[in-house]
């Protein structure tokens, strides 16, 4: 027999060894996530013959919409099944008792990162249209320019992190996310050997998510400064964050530098009629840092 529902605070061990068992994170990732953000109402779980089969978490944020109104919004996080019971449609339920279970809380819409381009027609056929894009570019630490000594760049505690995103963001179409959900970026970057950053470059001040892909690999997982700054604080990250390669990511809607392209990022299902006509096909929304 097939139940769902939320989770319990008990249950929390359970998940966090199904966690592991289907994407094979760190353990400190995934206790990292519990201490941060786990709430057992936000976990909803597929039990078959009441052994827990598949889950994924539910995390709360704000949409800025092209008007600059608000949309309330939660994120599908961690959708993880028992390899023993793929196959089996257990995700796609999940996702259907989602509607269910916003709806009953008033949400105007829900988000979703595909982990992988290919699912992001899985996720289409459940309703989700791809609302999020980001614009990418790749560098070798050569074609930086010199780090100059006016320019700086330091760790930045969450509400510091958060009060600048918000300050660049004003006026993009974009998620807002809460301190929590910027701390848990802040531990997932400082376990790769990166973290939260405020950079200043010419006077301008930014800031940037950083984790390390590879020992000699560094993704930006967003760096909010204008284009003619980027160069400059890429220069000044180089002396704290060694790496041949940067992998950078910035607004899609913004500027980029040369040889920057656009990808899709993440996808949006409206409950909210009204606001979803204010989201409009060509609405670029930002995201930003997808937890991926």
């Amino acid at each position: 027999m097939i139940k769902i529902r939320p989770s319990r605070p008990e249950e929390a061990e359970a998940q966090k060894k199904l966690w592991q068992l289907a994407f094979g994170d760190d353990p400190r990732y995934i206790d990292w996530f519990y201490t941060c953000c786990w709430q057992p109402e936000n976990m909803l779980l597929l039990l078959e013959d009441d052994k827990l089969a598949s889950m994924l978490a539910l995390l709360p944020h704000e949409l800025t919409l092209p008007n600059e109104d608000t949309a309330s919004a939660y994120y599908v996080y961690a959708l993880a099944t028992d390899p023993a019971a793929r196959s089996k449609g257990y995700g796609r339920q999940l996702l259907h008792y989602v509607d269910f279970h916003l709806a009953a809380r008033g949400a105007d819409c829900v988000t979703v990162v595909p982990a992988e381009p290919s699912l992001f027609k899985f996720f289409a056929t459940a309703g989700f249209t791809t609302g999020f894009y980001t614009r990418k570019v790749e560098l070798l630490r050569e074609e930086a320019s010199q780090p100059r000594p006016e320019d700086q760049v330091e760790l930045a505690s969450p509400q510091v992190y958060n009060t600048i995103r918000d300050r660049l963001l004003e006026g993009t179409p974009s998620v807002h996310y809460d301190t929590e959900l910027i701390r848990y970026q802040e531990g997932m970057g400082k376990l790769s050997g990166g973290g939260l950053y405020r950079v200043v470059a010419e006077g301008v001040e930014g800031c940037a998510a950083v984790e390390y892909v590879g020992e000699d690999s560094v993704l930006f997982k967003e760096l909010l400064l204008p284009v003619a700054q980027i160069p400059r604080a890429l220069a000044v990250f180089s002396r704290l964050l060694p790496g041949r390669r940067c992998h950078v990511r910035t607004p899609a809607c913004w500027d980029g530098v040369p040889g920057s392209y656009i990808q899709p990022f993440g996808m949006v299902k409206w409950y909210h009629l009204d606001k979803a006509r204010l989201w409009q096909e060509d609405t670029k929304g930002y995201m930003g840092l997808g937890f991926d």
